[in-house]
């Protein structure tokens, strides 16, 4: 049996910081090899200093996650932030679950807002794993994009808290 459960919210190719991690990434290989191919006056140290930096920032873009992470055994959970892999957050005291539930959100969004093509909107479905105590707001809530991942995250907290297991995905 685990005795920690680490939910990380990422997603490298969806818009956002990750994406833009990856575009800064490329943007400092392209300027670390300009002076080959680009006849300037540009000096090669502030090609290969640019370059290193958005290499590095990029890095640190990539790297940077929001999470929840679990700690079954001392019966606590820490919501973080984590950048170039430490865990930014507070422990907080995990109280008893009586119930996990496993349900759909879907809601309308863009595709690809640009704010200069028009794009079409569409239906986006979550998957909502939500752990309750002895009151009706739920303690925490993790979003999941994938069912079957909201579904195995769900059973491992539900196992490991002895809470009931609930899904709701018709």
């Amino acid at each position: 049996m685990k005795t920690e459960y680490d939910f990380k919210k990422r997603s490298f190719f969806s818009i956002g910081p990750h994406l833009l991690g990856l575009i800064f990434i490329a943007v400092g290989f392209f300027t670390l090899v300009s002076p080959l191919f680009m006849a300037g006056n540009e000096s090669i140290t502030k090609a290969i200093l640019v370059g290193s930096v958005a290499i590095v920032v990029g890095g640190m873009v990539i790297t940077s996650y929001a999470g929840t992470f679990f700690d079954f055994t001392n019966k606590r959970y820490k919501i973080y932030y984590a950048l170039v892999g430490y865990k930014f957050g507070q422990w907080k005291t995990l109280p008893p679950l009586q119930l996990v539930k496993v349900f759909p959100y879907t809601f309308k969004g863009d595709m690809t807002p640009n704010g200069i093509n028009p794009t079409p909107t569409v239906k986006f479905t979550r998957y909502i794993v939500a752990l309750y105590g002895d009151q009706p707001k739920p303690v925490v809530s993790l979003e999941y994009e994938n069912k079957n991942d909201a579904l195995e995250g769900g059973k491992i907290i539900s196992n490991e808290t002895k809470a009931t297991f609930n899904i709701q995905l018709s």
